[in-house]
């Protein structure tokens, strides 16, 4: 089973000589960086214009009872607005450098924050899953307690998730159809035998990664499976942290069926309430990546006549609020950011070619050249960075890779935290984050004949209730129905 591990106009590269290739190449770089800045300038006109309206209009801060962490988000819209009308201006190299570190520091609060947030919707989803295995277990015993299980189902459930996977040929939904099974598979297997699963798996999957990648990929991992360890869980949005432990410190077993509902209902509310707010965070993330870019080189931006049209426009609107401005300016920089987003890919093609060859015909390259790919680099990953990832993630050195001690030191680490995590968690707690984190990582198990057996071992009546079987066995084929569904769509 190999995934378990799993235009334009050519150019003619062959004829080019080393000077040539390495012209070129600057010359596409050059392009790329101006496409980069000026989407990034356009995107700023236009979402500082939707983030005024929020904060105003909108009343988006308005549910937040935490009163440091509203004045940061307040300070940061602040930072934004402010920052984009000094870039518009004469500014010293020393305030330019000053300007970058108060972005540079804004961003890093609003980080904090929103991993904060995170760390508070991973806590609460293990208590709406809780909540939803009481109402389940509830359900279950009405509906299968009189039936029989037909053991014959097990085997073409098995069968039927072998041909499916057989015929998947996309990787991402080849990984997804694994992690959902897992995902409502009872879970049953011994801690030694599930950490040696997990050691397995994250050392294939980690190798070859950078020395950074991986490091924060195990700080996410750690965080998924018990946020309540991280530093900031309790102390930042204190307020979403007592209504998360008065959740946990219900006695959900003892609850009826209409009880349960009405406690999920108000869960979702929760979750609801801090997901708008988590992603209210990382638009101004987003935003203050793109202010990163265009401060990065202030210097070198090119103020056309059109850009200073649109800025004398988002001046006006700032000082009136002019509805047909806000409209007018909108679509005009939408526009703007589809045309150059097009650019923008059709190039990053024949610049990637170019590298290549270039890596492959020269054994050394000039300070110079390479200190401009190096400064192209670092805008693209704060202009690639959708999710408002960390700093130490963005500037990773991609050249400094994991060794394999390192590598097993990283994830012996993690394994340990899952350790001294578990010790602390009833039988139930413990089984249902075990089960969520197996079915996070990319492929586990060595082959797709340990997953089989996992499966079948799973679904076995001496270690696992009938109702829960037939449970799992229905809920294993309504999630292979949509597969195969999609797949005679296609």
């Amino acid at each position: 089973m190999s995934q378990w591990h799993e235009s334009n106009e050519e150019i003619d590269m062959e004829n080019l000589r080393d000077e040539e290739l390495k012209n070129r190449i600057m010359e596409l770089n050059d392009n790329q960086l101006s496409n980069i800045k000026n989407l990034s300038y356009y995107y700023l006109i236009a979402r500082t214009l939707k983030l005024i309206k929020s904060i105003e209009n909108e009343n988006i801060l308005d549910g937040i009872d935490d009163e440091r962490e509203k004045r940061i988000i307040f300070e940061s819209f602040h930072t934004i607005i402010n920052s984009f009308k000094k870039f518009h201006g004469y500014m010293e190299e020393e305030e330019i450098e000053e300007e970058s570190n108060i972005i540079l520091d804004t961003r890093e609060e609003l980080y904090n924050l929103k991993s904060a947030l995170k760390a508070y919707e991973i806590e609460i989803s293990y208590i709406k899953e809780l909540v939803d295995h009481y109402s389940m277990k509830k359900m279950i015993v009405s509906e299968y307690e009189n039936l029989d299980i037909n053991r014959l189902s097990v085997s073409l459930l098995i069968d039927r998730i072998r041909t499916t996977l057989e015929n998947t040929r996309e990787y991402h939904s080849f990984t997804l159809i694994v992690s959902n099974i897992l995902s409502i598979l009872p879970f049953r297997m011994s801690k030694n035998r599930y950490f040696d699963v997990v050691r397995t798996t994250l050392l294939r999957n980690l190798g070859g990664l950078p020395l950074n990648v991986a490091k924060a990929q195990i700080e996410e991992y750690k965080k998924l499976f018990d946020s309540r360890l991280s530093g900031d869980y309790g102390i930042t949005f204190d307020s979403f942290f007592v209504q998360i432990k008065r959740f946990r410190n219900m006695r959900l077993e003892s609850k009826t069926e209409d009880e349960l509902e009405d406690i999920s209902k108000d869960i979702i509310k929760l979750i609801e309430e801090i997901n708008r707010l988590s992603l209210f965070i990382k638009d101004l993330g987003i935003i203050l990546n793109r202010l990163i870019i265009i401060y990065l080189d202030k210097t070198g931006f090119s103020k056309n006549d059109h850009i200073r049209d649109l800025y004398a426009k988002w001046k006006v609107y700032y000082e009136k609020r002019d509805e047909n401005l806000l409209n007018d300016l909108m679509e005009n920089c939408n526009g703007q950011i589809e045309r150059l987003e097009l650019e923008l890919l059709e190039r990053a093609n024949d610049l990637e070619k170019l590298n290549k060859k270039l890596i492959g015909k020269l054994d050394s390259l000039d300070e110079d050249f390479n200190s401009k790919i190096i400064f192209t680099t670092k805008v693209l990953n704060y202009y690639n960075d959708l999710n408002f990832a960390s700093k130490e993630l963005l500037l990773a050195d991609k050249f400094e890779m994991a060794d394999n001690n390192y590598l097993f030191h990283l994830v012996d680490n993690l394994i340990q935290y899952m350790n001294r995590s578990i010790s602390a968690m009833n039988n139930l707690e413990r089984k249902l984050r075990m089960r969520r984190f197996l079915s996070s990582l990319q492929l586990p198990f060595e082959n797709m004949e340990e997953f089989f057996s996992y499966i079948e071992y799973s679904l076995d009546g001496r270690v696992t209730a009938k109702e829960e079987i037939m449970f799992s066995l229905d809920m294993a084929n309504f999630i292979l129905d949509k597969y195969s569904t999609n797949t005679s769509d296609n």
